[in-house]
């Protein structure tokens, strides 16, 4: 990194601490991303706190948070701290093996045969085979949205979009349509949510309770925990089976089981773990982030109805009459749409923030970084920038090139060779549902959301968020 460093971690700013505490008393998770924010804007681009005892680095400037990210996985890695609490959420079917983690948590030379598993498996050839169930699912979010507005219901339209993702999460993943849109909540997706609860809540917190005390919300988890992973082995069973009798899909597979088993078959070193672990990590990852980043879109475009015009017309235009897109290649017509989706995820990106540590000792703008040291990275104010003009809500800096107006950089997806490898599919997803909103109706907050509020978890959601929609001419 920068040469020439002259302080240590132990001279940068900080918050005062507290003995024995250190700052962990004014952290609350819920709220972390937010207080992290206000400090870098008092103590500058990077600065430190203590978790405890042990000192953390916080670092909100673009520049060095993209050398940092641009340097894994051989300058950085994840904290031990997350490989620990998946390592202690493992399947039983593997209690005895060495812990051989997904691609979200695995590093090094394993991390590289992930990647390369996960990345042939959502290649964009494969999206145009996947595009099918997201419009099926399309659909019956506009059906529902339909079916609000004519009755002047408001609507919990986070709780919609979540639905709508856990039935495209699904469907790509296992190739099995649960349908929550139509027939409500199932026993999957409640296990999944309490699972993605518990694993950001464990993460956080100081010390690893449950290794020896086991609280009801515990027990609860590893009741979640065993029927998630029974529903996963239930579905990889019918993979397989679907293969043995359907020897095509080994080159053209319809979901992303199929693509992992075929690479299984394709490669006998790859084992049963890789295949459950990065599945499961589709089902977490996909199912949030998506929603969220759509929940927080419509609460921008809902105090905005000139963004939603140009966005109606675009979609009208796109889709050629139809309520929404029909084909893949409609989707790639939808730049306006993507431009939306972009200065969405700048100012209300759903990971604010990252945590990472250096293999070796670093030095960070002038600063010695032992290795191990634990640092979070703001991604969301990052993306901010120093112009106020970066503040506001204007997707055409996306479309445009003049110095003025250029977009700040964002952070949504990370940087680097571990960029998120769903980024392609999830913009799918995404263009898909908000074209398709534009294009039918007109948005409005209801009454009762003046206060809408950030709660961090490992996302960021948009809590209190309801909305009131009206059908377009």
């Amino acid at each position: 990194m920068t040469v020439g460093a002259s302080r240590s971690i132990g001279d940068l700013p900080g918050p005062p601490a507290l003995p024995l505490l250190g700052n962990l008393h004014q952290l609350r998770q819920d709220r972390m991303h937010l207080t992290l924010e206000e400090w870098c804007r008092r103590y500058g681009p990077i600065f430190r706190v203590k978790a405890g005892r042990d000192p953390m680095v916080v670092i909100g400037d673009a520049e060095a948070i993209n050398e940092v990210l641009r340097d894994r996985p051989q300058g950085y890695r994840r904290p031990d701290r997350l490989r620990e609490v998946f390592k202690d959420m493992t399947s039983p079917a593997f209690a005895e093996e060495e812990f051989r983690p997904g691609v979200f948590v695995a590093e090094g030379d394993h991390w590289k045969r992930q990647r390369r598993l996960v990345v042939t498996a959502l290649n964009t050839n494969h999206l145009h085979r996947y595009f099918g169930v997201v419009q099926t699912a399309t659909e019956r979010l506009h059906r529902r949205l339909r079916a609000a507005a004519r009755e002047g219901r408001t609507l919990r339209i986070s709780h919609e979009l979540t639905s709508f993702t856990v039935d495209v999460t699904t469907a790509l993943a296992f190739g099995q349509d649960l349908n929550t849109l139509e027939h409500g909540d199932g026993e999957l997706q409640r296990h999944i949510q309490r699972v993605f609860r518990m694993t950001a809540r464990r993460f956080f917190t100081p010390v690893s309770y449950w290794k020896w005390v086991r609280l009801p919300e515990d027990r609860a988890l590893d009741r979640s925990l065993e029927e998630m992973y029974r529903a996963i082995d239930e579905f990889i069973e019918r993979g397989k089976a679907r293969l043995a009798a359907r020897p095509e899909l080994l080159d053209s597979p319809e979901n992303l089981l199929d693509a992992l088993l075929a690479a299984q078959a394709a490669d006998d070193s790859i084992g049963d773990q890789e295949v459950v672990y990065n599945v499961t990590t589709l089902l977490l990852a996909g199912e949030d982030t998506t929603a969220h980043t759509l929940g927080w879109t419509v609460w921008l475009l809902a105090s905005r109805p000139d963004v939603q015009r140009r966005l109606s017309a675009e979609a009208a235009r796109v889709f050629g009459g139809e309520p929404l897109a029909t084909a893949y290649e409609t989707t790639e017509q939808l730049g306006y749409a993507e431009a939306v989706l972009r200065e969405s995820m700048r100012l209300k990106s759903v990971v604010p923030l990252m945590g990472l540590e250096p293999i070796g000792d670093e030095v960070i703008r002038g600063t010695r970084v032992p290795a191990g040291t634990q640092l979070l990275l703001l991604l969301r104010h990052a993306g901010h920038g120093s112009d106020p003009r970066s503040e506001e809500f204007h997707p055409e800096r996306w479309l445009e090139d003049s110095e003025e107006t250029r977009a700040p950089r964002s952070l949504g997806f990370g940087a680097g060779p571990r960029f998120c490898p769903g980024r392609n599919l999830a913009f799918l997803e995404a263009k898909a549902v908000l074209a398709m909103i534009a294009c039918n109706f007109e948005l409005e907050l209801a009454d009762s959301t003046a206060a809408v509020r950030e709660q961090f978890g490992f996302t960021m959601v948009p809590r209190g968020l309801r909305v009131r929609l009206r059908e377009r001419a």
